[in-house]
């Protein structure tokens, strides 16, 4: 596992690493583990219950489950925030010309911390490998023999979606010794949906990838890290804790062409 789990405050030499799973390093030239092809979403879903939220779109909150789930948050422990403003549905939220009160702490748009986030590793000279927006086939395959050629393990932010597509990779993610976490079902900012929304996307994805693995992940990552108390809130609810990443160690890798 990587000392990414358990960090707490920041120091010079602590540092998470967060790198987009779409764009990698592995642009030097490796040989494709699997042919690049299309896969079908998986539609499976256990007898009795609802089928998985439909690939590229939010998951609809009126299902039994997610009916279910909303009911185990203690609402009174959820600070009362507006929903943020996005141009575009499923895009991260636009920051007010008026900077937001400090107690919203409000990530995306004044870079605020909560307590409990985890930032940074929690020894001197430690580091934490991340990947977000996975699993990819191939990309994924590549990336696995990479990280065994170099000994080194990392944390894989999954979302739901892309998991449909590629559910054999959870549990190799698993039994190549690296640590699964979630990005969230559908990748959508989170401020910016309602509080139904954003339980419906952490509880599908932590579903999903319970249903194949057998492993219930505890830690998420918000989608461009876009988070602010409400959010925070229910997802402590939820029993999940939040994973940023070290500002100052960065890759900005999502910039770069794909």
């Amino acid at each position: 596992m990587t000392p990414s789990k358990k960090s707490t405050k920041k120091s010079s030499t602590v540092v998470l690493i967060a790198t987009t799973l779409a764009i990698t390093i592995l642009s030097s030239g490796l040989v494709e583990a699997k042919p690049a092809m299309a896969h079908k979403a998986d539609i499976s879903h256990p007898k009795g219950t609802s089928p998985w939220p439909k690939y590229g779109e939010k998951p609809e909150t009126n299902t039994p489950e997610v009916k279910a789930w909303v009911k185990t948050v203690n609402w009174d422990k959820v600070p009362k925030l507006p929903i943020r403003y996005t141009k575009s549905s499923g895009d991260p939220p636009e920051c007010p010309k008026k900077d937001p009160p400090k107690s919203d702490c409000w990530w995306t748009c004044t870079g605020c911390y909560a307590p409990d986030d985890v930032v940074d590793c929690p020894g001197k000279k430690q580091w934490g490998l991340t990947f977000d927006d996975g699993p990819e086939p191939a990309t994924t395959d590549d990336l696995f023999d990479l990280l065994d050629d170099r000994n080194v393990t990392a944390t894989f932010f999954v979302t739901g979606m892309k998991s449909t597509k590629a559910p054999w990779l959870l549990q190799e993610t698993i039994d190549r010794g690296h640590h699964l976490a979630s990005h969230t079902w559908s990748h959508s900012g989170l401020t910016t949906l309602t509080n139904e929304e954003i339980v419906a996307e952490l509880m599908w994805t932590q579903k999903y990838i319970f249903d194949h693995t057998g492993y219930k992940v505890k830690y998420f990552r918000p989608p461009y890290g876009d988070i602010d108390n409400r959010v925070r809130g229910i997802a402590r609810e939820l029993g999940f804790r939040t994973v940023i990443w070290s500002n100052d160690w960065d890759t900005q890798d999502w910039q770069l062409p794909e």
